[in-house]
């Protein structure tokens, strides 16, 4: 099939010095990220379609140079997986799936997951300039990837319901994430649950629910 002709660069969230969310028994979200991405990658080769992984082991990488991989591999999709977080507080409240585009979105929600994966790689805000940085966005790629996030949080939704009770859909938003900034492709990131939730924790360390969740973005 011809639209299996395409480049798909599937970048997990933090490694090495950065654990990115340490949440419910101190599940880490670099580990879970990765086993995801990994799973994701098996399956879109057995279809057909060109993969690259920014890393495929635990190391760190800072978020300029994701987006640089991507561009240099000219690639057709860039998505970024990651696991949501809150406070030990708030743990037993927030859960849910939730898939994000780059934009200057003025959601305070946004706003917070955004600071948060973002903070892993500071030096990266004084690269772009906070405010300078979304003169560049182009507006083609960013209408490509809120139908990419629509898709990606279909899919994932649509798999894990046939198989899991209680599964939240956290929506399609928006939001200034810096490992988004300067892919020249639609580019999507993903946030599969929160590592600090105690039933999505244990979920999200799951072989069966990483395959599912991998099954349903594939």
């Amino acid at each position: 099939r011809l639209d299996r002709n395409k480049v798909i660069v599937i970048d997990a969230g933090h490694g090495g010095k950065d654990p990115g969310a340490v949440g419910y028994k101190n599940y880490r979200e670099k580990i879970v990220v990765l086993s995801v991405a990994n799973e994701l990658k098996k399956l879109l080769r057995s279809r057909g379609y060109t993969v690259y992984m920014t890393r495929d082991k635990d190391k760190f990488i800072k978020l300029s140079h994701r987006t640089k991989y991507a561009n240099k591999k000219n690639a057709d999709i860039f998505v970024s997986v990651h696991a949501n977080s809150v406070a030990k507080k708030n743990a037993h409240k927030a859960q849910g799936i939730e898939c994000y585009f780059l934009s200057k979105s003025k959601s305070e929600r946004a706003k917070k997951v955004a600071a948060k994966e973002n903070s892993a790689d500071l030096s990266d805000m004084n690269f772009y300039g906070k405010k300078s940085f979304l003169n560049t966005l182009n507006s083609h790629n960013i209408v490509a990837s809120n139908k990419l996030a629509i898709d990606l949080q279909r899919g994932m939704l649509g798999a894990l319901n046939k198989k899991y009770k209680k599964v939240k859909d956290g929506g399609v938003r928006e939001g200034p994430f810096w490992v988004l900034v300067g892919a020249q492709m639609p580019s999507v990131l993903v946030e599969i649950g929160f590592i600090s939730h105690p039933e999505e924790a244990k979920r999200l360390v799951n072989t069966t629910y990483q395959k599912t969740i991998a099954y349903g973005l594939a």
